[in-house]
C-alpha cells in the first residue's frame, strides 16, 4: 500500500470506521478504487485522501 493509502486507513480508524478502512485496503490492494457508503460521514480530509487513493489506483492501471 502507498503512504496515502495508509494514511487514509489510519484516519477511517481514527474517526471510528475501522470496517469502512478495511474494505478501503482490501479493494486498494486488489487495484481497485473505493467509493464509501454514501451514509458515511467522513471530513473533507479523508474525502480529499480517498480522492487521491483512487486516483493512485487509475495511474498504476494505467501505466500496466
Amino acid at each position: 500500500m502507498t503512504t496515502s493509502q495508509l494514511q487514509t486507513v489510519w484516519e477511517l480508524c481514527r474517526q471510528g470506521f475501522p470496517l469502512s478502512a478495511d474494505e478501503a485496503a482490501a479493494r486498494w490492494e486488489k487495484g481497485e478504487t473505493y467509493e464509501p457508503d454514501w451514509q458515511l460521514r467522513v471530513t473533507r480530509e479523508i474525502e480529499r485522501l480517498i480522492d487521491r487513493c483512487n486516483w493512485e489506483v487509475n495511474t498504476r492501471k494505467r501505466a500496466a
